[in-house]
């Protein structure tokens, strides 16, 4: 009996997802997803909680570090065994990720080559549209943190910028953009949702850096300054991904802190 032919369905091209092969091109070809994005941010978390052992740079909306504390009893020990098992399984993931050929190290590369773009422009660009729209010169809208007894030393900018970038783009972003979106997409709309959610958290992020002990006083320049920020990152996060918002961020303070402690 004459056997039938074999035939064979050709495979689907599966698209790789962005950091899958650590490249620009491939990069660019999509929206870092949220897991990706999550390994590419936790060496940023590290560096901060390990940071504020030795510093006062302790970010005003990091409740993550202080829910961490208080559960290990205010025991420095303790705290530096949970940290030390949390990058142990860090590693785990990344290993499992690896194999699984899900992720690339390299993906680090184009994230930060994105982030530096976005970090070295955003700043001429809200002074640009604030010059055209808001008519407020470009020198008034400088942070008023505090340079007082020889500015921040490099750690300090570090762990300030760091804890920044991760604990802002978690509360205001992630929360607060895709929070609120989904949130009012019921009674709005998804779009209108979006753009609601959009303004409300770049306010919110804007006023934040005016309210509490460590706030500064109220200037319209700052106020909006940060506005247009909290909108720029709202846009990267939206568009390009967690990491991507988290590293623009992060690297913006850094740029702009060193600057000022020059």
């Amino acid at each position: 009996m004459a056997s039938e032919p074999e035939t064979t369905e050709p495979k689907r091209a599966r698209r790789s997802r962005p950091a899958t092969e650590g490249t620009l091109a491939n990069h660019l070809s999509g929206r870092v997803d949220p897991l990706t994005s999550a390994v590419l941010v936790f060496p940023l978390f590290v560096l901060y909680q390990i940071g504020i052992v030795t510093s006062s740079g302790q970010n005003g909306v990091d409740f993550t570090t202080r829910a961490l504390i208080e559960l290990c009893q205010q025991d420095l020990s303790t705290y530096l065994v949970v940290l030390g098992t949390l990058v142990a399984a860090y590693v785990a993931v990344l290993v499992i990720l690896r194999q699984r050929e899900s992720f690339s190290p390299r993906a680090f590369l184009p994230v930060l080559a994105e982030s530096t773009f976005y970090a070295l422009t955003m700043g001429t660009l809200i002074v640009f549209v604030m010059q055209q729209f808001v008519r407020v010169g470009p020198g008034l809208w400088l942070p008023a943190a505090s340079l007082e007894g020889g500015g921040f030393d490099p750690l300090e900018i570090l762990v300030i910028s760091a804890g920044a970038g991760v604990h802002e783009e978690l509360i205001f972003r992630v929360i607060g953009v895709s929070g609120l979106a989904w949130l009012f997409a019921g009674v709005t709309g998804e779009q209108r949702a979006w753009i609601v959610a959009l303004v409300v958290s770049s306010i919110v992020f804007s006023l934040a850096h005016h309210i509490g002990p460590a706030g500064e006083p109220f200037a319209f320049a700052a106020f909006t300054y940060r506005l247009l920020a909290g909108v720029f990152f709202a846009l990267v996060y939206q568009v390009r991904g967690f990491a991507v918002a988290v590293y623009t961020h992060f690297l913006y303070d850094v740029y702009v802190l060193s600057s000022m402690a020059l």
